[in-house]
């Protein structure tokens, strides 16, 4: 196994997240399915915790492989290009620097939308849709704002959201039964 630093990264977080993957994938296999109240098995509760508890220690162990034969993260050309992890420099292409605003601005979006906006009194749909537009909304500005396209970008961010909110109030709604509030 080689010690560069990123390949060694990928080891570990290859190790947590397939265990996380296992421990969800077991919880969820361990709870109550409910036979007795005659629960459509496609809405047993642990089904869907447990489907992305399997995906999780997929890909980890994706994740593992990679990091333990010492690949490294962007050796494929494609991904290098999707990922913006190309070798020019930042200055050079705009792309590529660090951004910890990002992680931060993701942070609170996601808690807010969590411990705030669902179970508020606001209809589910809704909360989804405020969510998903200022996401869009806030990650994409400051490039609209340098294109000079805001109006445009909130207007794109303003049906995206709209598309997913309903999207997602349908699946749960009507695919898993789930009421939403």
């Amino acid at each position: 196994m080689s010690t560069r630093p990123a390949q060694r990264v990928d080891v570990w977080f290859g190790l947590f997240w397939t265990l996380i993957g296992v421990v969800i994938t077991i919880e969820s296999w361990r709870m109550d399915r409910l036979e007795q109240q005659h629960i459509n098995p496609y809405t047993v509760p642990g089904l869907v915790p447990g489907m992305l508890g399997v995906v999780l220690a997929i890909f980890g162990c994706v994740l593992l492989a990679r990091g333990w034969r010492g690949a490294a993260p962007a050796e494929n050309p494609l991904e290098e290009e999707l990922l913006g992890l190309d070798e020019t420099p930042a200055e050079e292409d705009g792309q590529g620097k660090a951004e910890p605003w990002r992680v931060a601005l993701a942070l609170v979006l996601c808690l807010s939308f969590g411990a705030g906006l669902v179970g508020s009194g606001l209809p589910f749909w809704f909360a989804a849709f405020a969510f998903l537009f200022t996401a869009i909304l806030a990650f994409e500005w400051p490039e609209r704002a340098a294109e000079g396209t805001i109006a445009r970008g909130a207007l794109r961010a303003a049906i995206v959201a709209a598309c997913a909110a309903a999207a997602i109030s349908f699946v749960f709604q009507e695919v898993f039964l789930v009421r939403l509030p």
